[in-house]
C-alpha cells in the first residue's frame, strides 16, 4: 500500500462540502417495491487499477456473477467477464497494470454453496489471454501472496489429495504454470507469506480421532526475523483450545499479527514477534471478538474494529494515516468508510461508504485534489433517508446471560405517540459460528418499510462474542438457545416496541428451526411462524445432508447437537407439531443439499398427519433462494402473510 498524504481538517472540509451530511424527512415515508430491495446489485466491489486506468467491477445479473472492466480514461467498458448460470466471482485483483485475477465457483443458494469447487481465473484488461489458471480439482489451492516484485506471477498454496498441509508454488498468471519452491516449511498447514511475498510461516492444527472436538495441538513453524531457518515453536496456549487466525505482518515483517483468544474470552489482537517469540496482546474488546483490522500507509495497523454492538474503530496511534482515515469518516457524516483499492502512485482510492440505513456507495478519492466524486451504489434506487435505523440493543437472559442484538424501527416511528409495534422476529441460521451484524439488510428494510419492527438477538451459540459463548450453545438447541429468543421477544414487549399481540417468529436455515420450536415452546408468544429452508428434524439433520458425508462433519454434528436420540427428537420441531396452534408458512427450496427436502417432509407429513394446515412454497433452488422473480414472489409473498395476521397499520 502506498502512503496517502492529507491534509487534517481541510480534508475534512473539503469532503463534507462534496458531501452534505443527510437529512432525515418528516414527510410519509416512501413505500419500496420488492423489486428494489431483492434485485441482485449491479455494482457490489469497485477495485482500481494499479495506474488508475481501469476499474474491475462486481456486478450481478440475475443468478450470475459478471466482472466489468472500466476504462477510465475512455469512459467506456472494454471488457466483461461471465461463465454461466451460479456462477459467482470473488477476491478480483489487479496483479499488474493490465491483468487481473479472480475466484469464481458455482453456488446454489446464497446460505450455502454447491456445485462446483473454487477455479482461479485470469484475463487481460481487454479480454484477451482469458484463462483458467487452476481449479481445486486432485489438490486444492489458496492464494498467499501477489509478489510485489514478480508482476507475472502469484504465491499460492497448493494440497496434494493424500497428503497433509499445503505446499507453496509460484503460479505464472499468464499461461497457469506453477513452480515448486524448495524452501518448504516441516509439517505445512496453513501457510503465510510476508509482504515481500516470501513464505514466513506456517500454522498447523492437528486433532487426532480420539481427540475432544477443539483440543488438538498446534504447531507454528516460521522463520525467524533476518533468519532464511525454519523453526519450530509448539503454541502450548492452545493445547485446551481455542482460536487462531493470522491476519498480515507488520510493514518491516517482524511482527506477525493474529487474533487469538487462549486467555481472553473473546477473540482479541496479539502481535508475535518472529525474532523474540514473544506474544503481546494489543486489542481486546471485552464483548465482541476483533473483526477486522486497518492497515496504514507503510502497512502497520493503525486501528481494529469489533462489533459488540454497532462498529467500533479502536486507533492505536496519531499518525497520518489515521488522521486520513478519520477524516473521511468525519466528512461521510459518520458512516463506515473503508478503502477497498489504491494505485501504485497513491494518489487515488476507491472508498466504500455504509451504515444502516446506507447500503452502500463506491467514491473515487482524489489525494492531490482533495475530491470525492460518486462511483455507483449497488442498490440505486434505494434513498438512506426513507430507511429505519438499527439500534443495538442488550438483553439480560432469564439465567442472567448479557445477549446483544439489534433493533430495526420504521422510519419516523415515535413511541409515544404510535406505541406498539407489530414485530417480526428475525432469528438467524448458522447457528454456530454466524451472528446478527449491524448494517444495511435489504431483507430487515423491506420489512421495515412495510411498518414492521424487526427484532434480531445472538442468543447463545452465535458467534463473534468468543468461544465461551458459542459453546454455551452446543446440546441446547430447542432449549436455553430457545429461551434466549423467547426473553429478547419479551424484552421488546415489556420495552414497549413490540404490540404482545402481533408478533411472528421468522427465521431461514437454523432460524427456520427456531421459529417453529418457537411456537411449540410458546405457543401463546407468537402469532404466526416462518420457517426458510429451516431444520425441523435433528435426527434427520444427523443423517442427511452435507454435513454428514465427512468424519469430521459427523464428529460436529455429535459435538453440537448430542447423540441421544430421545433428546434430539425432543428438540425437533416435526415431532412436536401437535403442540402448534398459530398459522404456519413453511419455505424451502427442492435441490437444498444443506437442508435438503427430507426435512421439509419430515415436518409437513407431521403437520398432516396431525391435521395442521398449513401455508407453503417450493422452488427448484438450493439454500436460500437466488433467481430474482422467486425472491420477489417469496417476499410478496411474506407480505401478505404478515399482513394477514400481525398486519401492520
Amino acid at each position: 500500500m502506498r502512503k496517502l498524504t492529507l491534509g487534517t481538517a481541510f480534508a475534512a472540509m473539503v469532503l463534507a462540502a462534496v458531501i452534505a451530511p443527510t437529512a432525515h424527512t418528516k414527510e410519509p415515508v416512501k413505500q419500496y417495491t420488492v423489486e428494489d430491495f431483492f434485485t441482485h446489485p449491479v455494482y457490489n466491489g469497485v477495485i482500481i487499477s494499479p495506474t488508475g486506468k481501469y476499474f474491475a467491477i462486481k456486478s450481478t445479473e440475475g443468478i450470475n456473477d459478471a466482472i466489468f472492466v472500466y476504462d477510465r480514461e475512455e469512459k467506456k467498458v472494454v471488457s466483461k467477464f461471465a461463465f454461466g448460470e451460479y456462477q459467482r466471482f470473488s477476491n478480483i485483483r489487479w496483479v499488474n497494470n493490465e491483468r487481473l485475477i479472480f475466484t469464481g465457483r458455482k453456488f446454489v443458494g446464497y446460505l450455502d454453496e454447491r456445485g462446483s469447487p473454487p477455479s482461479l481465473y485470469a484475463a487481460n484488461a481487454d479480454g484477451s489471454n482469458r484463462r483458467e489458471l487452476i481449479r481445486w480439482g486432485s489438490s486444492g489451492w489458496t492464494f498467499l501472496s501477489s509478489l510485489p516484485n514478480e508482476e507475472d506471477y502469484i504465491l499460492i498454496g497448493k494440497l496434494y489429495g493424500g497428503e497433509d498441509g499445503m505446499f507453496a508454488h509460484k503460479l505464472d498468471v499468464n499461461d497457469g504454470r506453477t513452480y515448486y519452491l524448495d524452501d518448504q516449511p516441516k509439517d505445512p498447514g496453513r501457510l503465510l507469506a510476508d509482504n515481500t511475498g516470501t513464505l514466513r510461516a506456517s500454522f498447523n492444527y492437528e486433532e487426532d480421532e480420539d481427540d475432544e472436538f477443539g483440543k488438538g495441538t498446534f504447531i507454528l513453524n516460521y522463520k525467524p526475523y533476518g533468519s532464511d531457518e525454519w523453526k519450530k515453536y509448539h503454541m502450548e496456549q492452545f493445547d485446551e483450545g481455542g482460536t487462531l487466525s493470522f491476519i498480515g505482518f507488520s510493514g518491516d515483517n517482524r511482527y506477525a499479527y493474529v487474533a487469538a483468544d487462549f486467555e481472553t474470552k473473546t477473540r482479541a489482537l496479539y502481535e508475535f514477534d518472529t525474532k523474540t517469540e514473544e506474544f503481546e496482546q494489543i486489542y481486546v474488546n471485552p464483548i465482541a471478538d476483533v473483526s477486522n483490522i486497518i492497515y496504514g500507509s507503510d502497512d502497520n495497523p493503525i486501528a481494529v474494529e469489533s462489533m459488540p454492538g454497532a462498529i467500533e474503530r479502536h486507533y492505536f496511534a496519531d499518525s497520518n494515516d489515521v488522521t486520513l482515515r478519520k477524516s473521511l469518516t468525519d466528512a461521510f457524516n459518520g458512516e463506515n468508510v473503508y478503502v477497498t483499492s489504491t494505485t501504485d502512485k497513491g494518489d487515488l482510492a476507491v472508498v466504500h461508504v455504509s451504515s444502516d440505513i446506507n447500503p452502500g456507495q463506491y467514491y473515487i478519492f482524489n489525494l492531490d485534489t482533495l475530491e470525492a466524486k460518486f462511483i455507483a451504489s449497488p442498490y440505486p434506487t434505494v434513498d438512506p433517508n426513507d430507511m429505519a435505523s438499527v439500534q443495538p440493543i442488550t438483553v439480560t437472559a432469564r439465567d442472567g446471560l448479557q445477549l446483544h442484538g439489534y433493533l430495526t424501527i420504521p422510519k419516523n416511528y415515535n413511541q409515544d405517540r404510535d406505541g406498539a409495534l407489530p414485530t417480526i422476529v428475525n432469528v438467524h441460521g448458522g447457528p454456530h459460528g454466524p451472528r446478527d451484524t449491524w448494517g444495511f439488510s435489504p431483507e430487515n428494510q423491506f420489512f421495515a418499510n412495510r411498518g414492521y419492527a424487526v427484532l434480531q438477538i445472538n442468543f447463545r451459540g452465535s458467534g463473534g462474542y468468543g468461544d465461551e459463548f458459542e459453546e454455551a450453545g452446543y446440546r441446547k438447541w430447542g432449549r436455553e438457545m430457545q429461551n434466549d429468543v423467547t426473553d429478547a421477544t419479551l424484552w421488546a414487549i415489556e420495552q414497549g416496541y413490540a404490540d404482545s399481540d402481533r408478533i411472528c417468529i421468522y427465521g431461514g436455515s437454523y432460524g427456520g428451526y427456531a421459529s417453529l420450536m418457537g411456537v411449540i415452546r410458546e405457543p401463546d408468544l407468537y402469532q404466526c411462524s416462518v420457517g426458510y429452508v429451516g431444520v425441523y428434524s435433528l435426527p434427520v439433520m444427523k443423517s442427511s445432508g452435507d454435513i454428514p458425508r465427512s468424519r469430521s462433519g459427523r464428529k460436529y454434528l455429535d459435538h453440537v447437537l448430542g447423540t441421544d436420540e430421545e433428546v434430539l427428537k425432543a428438540n425437533s420441531p416435526a415431532e412436536n407439531v401437535d403442540k402448534i396452534k398459530v398459522p404456519l408458512y413453511i419455505v424451502h427450496g427442492t435441490e437444498d443439499v444443506r437442508v435438503p427436502m427430507e426435512q421439509y417432509k419430515a415436518l409437513t407429513e407431521a403437520l398432516e398427519k396431525e391435521g395442521i394446515p398449513y401455508q407453503s412454497m417450493l422452488k427448484a433452488e438450493g439454500h436460500g433462494y437466488q433467481i430474482e422473480e422467486n425472491r420477489y414472489e417469496l417476499y410478496e409473498s411474506l407480505e401478505a402473510f404478515f399482513n394477514k395476521h400481525i398486519g401492520a397499520e
